[in-house]
């Protein structure tokens, strides 16, 4: 393919921090490049405390056992969004109620999530800001948990520096996720940060995540390093990703999220001269990053679309189908609520285009000109 969905924007930082580490011998988890990441991400973030881990689906599940999800429990999850949301709640032994989206932004729809929580009263929210973009109803969705007393899990692995009302995603919750998978915002090959601003929270992460073994410290003592007080997961990143996850935190803020705001808005504009639609909607107040961006084909059906996709996979041009609809899926305990089905709509009509940081003007205009044709 000559024009990849999304691939990792490296420079020499990268292979210095990998360097340090390799010198240090230290490649297991706590290491001290890790632990400067979790720290920077932290500020970045305006969440007080940070946790990286192994992976997405590791972090989703942690912090749904950090706030007692259990058998029994019942956990609003959209319609469209990775299947890790899905799974995660399945690893708690719970139900997951599948929730509809909105059209502007992919995100949950504020009505049915009342709809939900009257029926099924559940224990969490997880409330994903998909390929990017702030979900339209945040606030509102925010205002009803806190008053139901639903915790409230934020998803912001597709939306890392976006912002909504002047704050950024991932402060709205309780505890935020955010992959740091290889083409995310920011990659590191396999990862996660878990964060949040409450710290008894915090302490029951960062418990589960190191085996439930409260004696890991350098001062305690080492003939108590390997017990444990109860159920817990070998879930904390080892050192040489955190190295990669150090040089790349430390580039967010004036290169990778620079050039994925560039590339996002350039499609933006290069879709709607050619009549094409954009797949989502900029809604008011809300600072989107384009982490991935993609056409919406209203008119055409879903074989067409298909054959589209292929079309453009001929010429070079990678392509992405939108996320499969979770109520569609086998052998998981879920209910959905819906009124339109808007969520398999998307799914059929829509497209994912390369987003890499590094496509020019002229790299656009060839893709939505290979669309066009």
């Amino acid at each position: 393919m000559k024009y990849l969905i999304n691939k990792p924007n490296l420079s020499n930082l990268e292979k210095k921090y990998v360097l340090n580490a390799l010198k240090t011998t230290w490649l297991s988890s706590n290491g001290s490049n890790t632990k400067i990441f979790e720290s920077k991400f932290s500020k970045i973030t305006k969440n007080k405390y940070s946790l990286a881990v192994q992976s997405g689906t590791a972090a989703l599940h942690l912090a749904l056992k950090s706030l007692g999800v259990k058998k029994g429990n019942k956990v609003i999850v959209p319609n469209y969004t990775c299947v890790s949301n899905l799974s995660s709640v399945s690893q708690c032994g719970a139900k997951s109620i599948l929730v509809d989206i909105e059209q502007d932004t992919f995100g949950l729809d504020y009505n049915l999530v009342l709809k939900a929580i009257n029926k099924f009263r559940p224990k969490a929210l997880q409330l994903v800001h998909v390929y990017g973009f702030p979900a339209r109803d945040t606030i509102k969705i925010i205002k009803i948990c806190k008053k139901r007393n639903i915790k409230i899990i934020e998803d912001t692995s597709e939306s890392l520096g976006a912002k909504l009302n002047n704050k950024m995603v991932g402060t709205f919750g309780d505890i935020n996720v955010t992959s740091i998978r290889s083409e995310k915002m920011i990659g590191v090959g396999e990862g996660a940060v878990i964060s949040t601003k409450n710290k008894k929270i915090f302490e029951n992460i960062s418990l589960l995540a190191s085996r439930s073994a409260p004696f890991r410290k350098s001062t305690d003592p080492y003939w108590k390093k390997y017990y444990v007080v109860g159920e817990g997961y070998n879930y904390l990143m080892p050192h040489l990703l955190g190295s990669v996850a150090r040089a790349q935190i430390e580039r967010f803020n004036t290169v990778l999220l620079k050039k994925k705001i560039s590339v996002g808005k350039n499609y933006f504009r290069i879709l709607k001269k050619n009549n094409l639609a954009f797949g989502q909607k900029l809604i008011k107040n809300s600072k989107p990053v384009f982490w991935l961006n993609s056409v919406l084909f209203n008119k055409n059906s879903k074989k067409e679309v298909r054959k589209i996709g292929e079309m453009l996979k001929k010429k070079g041009i990678e392509v992405r189908s939108g996320f499969w609809p979770l109520n569609l899926l086998k052998n998981f305990d879920m209910k959905y609520v819906t009124k339109k089905n808007i969520t398999k709509r998307i799914f059929e009509k829509i497209i994912i285009l390369p987003s890499s940081y590094d496509l020019k003007i002229k790299d656009i205009n060839y893709i939505v000109k290979s669309i066009k044709k």
